[in-house]
């Protein structure tokens, strides 16, 4: 289990209810998975397990593995999410009713509910504490499986599917531990990425962008910034990744990091770009203008919330009713 998400990269800008877990799916004879690139879905790829099965299917310690993975192909051999998401989704099933759907720990009963949403099974607890938890399967591949040349880690292919174009058999490529080393120890990037995300969730017409968005703007800053960026004033910082923010919107357009011909924005509609788009450009010049905030890096959450709370005051009502 990986965590991912915002809570992983430490830019939870709440409090945690809501954790995202990677369950990573390690197939024997990974090597010899078949990596093909989707030439139809930008970023994606497929997984051919022909040579997989054809070795294990002599393997006595593999005889259940073999047995499953051949109900989760294609007749291509193709690893389909259909599939693979059903089988897990019995699984998850099972064991909750195994458990009777509650667990107790210190006489204190807790009741369980399972969900399922896109590529995550969601188990929910509402007592005493509310919050849930978001497991995505993703399957592990080693990094000369990778069908870009940089990759020298482990990756995971997700079922991630995209609104508008469904395939049975297209995962995406996904780097999150490379993501996450390219993001860390660059002083006021993250403390920037947080007020972003405030901003966001601050305004109910922004909630399209998701926070994969707001990190994507940020992987493509900090791939070409030296270091030294980062050792701006905080208000600077937020200045220059808004602007990036307005950018994308105005050309409707923003590239996923590892395959700039996937368009992240394609799954929002024109109508919720818009509206974003407006909100921002609202927002813009205020946020110009300002140049009285030279916090230096905070790590502590409230104390970049106590930094954005001064924020909000000077702009005259920029940010409103933030709560935590």
């Amino acid at each position: 289990l990986t965590f991912t998400g915002s809570y992983a990269d430490n830019l939870k800008v709440k409090y945690p209810n809501e954790y995202d877990l990677v369950f990573r799916l390690k197939l024997p004879e990974e090597k010899r998975i078949l990596v093909v690139k989707d030439e139809k879905i930008p970023g994606n790829v497929k997984l051919d397990l022909s040579q997989v099965l054809h070795v294990i299917i002599n393997q006595k310690q593999h005889v259940n593995t073999y047995k499953q993975l051949k109900k989760m192909v294609t007749s291509e051999s193709l690893l389909s999410i259909q599939l693979l998401q059903s089988w897990l989704e019995s699984c998850f099933t099972k064991a909750l009713d195994d458990i009777n759907k509650e667990i107790i720990y210190n006489d204190i009963k807790t009741t369980l509910s399972y969900s399922k949403q896109g590529p995550a099974h969601t188990i929910s607890v509402k007592e005493p504490y509310m919050y849930s938890v978001d497991f995505v399967p993703g399957i592990v591949l080693i990094s000369s499986k990778a069908i870009l040349p940089s990759i020298s880690k482990d990756w995971d292919a997700i079922p991630k599917p995209l609104k508008c174009i469904y395939s049975d058999t297209s995962f995406r490529a996904s780097y999150d531990n490379i993501e996450n080393e390219m993001i860390k120890n660059k002083n006021n990037l993250k403390n920037a990425l947080r007020i972003i995300k405030k901003f966001r969730d601050i305004h109910t017409n922004m909630h399209n962008l998701k926070s994969y968005y707001i990190k994507t703007l940020f992987l493509w800053r900090a791939s070409r910034e030296p270091e030294k960026f980062w050792y701006q004033p905080i208000g600077f910082v937020v200045i220059q990744l808004f602007t990036d923010l307005n950018n994308s919107l105005e050309k409707c357009k923003l590239p996923f990091y590892w395959d700039p011909n996937l368009n992240l924005y394609e799954q929002i509609g024109e109508s919720g770009l818009t509206d974003m788009r407006r909100c921002v450009q609202s927002k813009k010049k205020l946020l110009e203008n300002y140049t009285r905030l030279k916090v230096k890096t905070e790590v502590d959450h409230f104390k970049v919330y106590k930094t954005f709370r001064e924020y909000i005051n000077i702009v005259h009502n920029l940010y409103v009713d933030i709560k935590i």
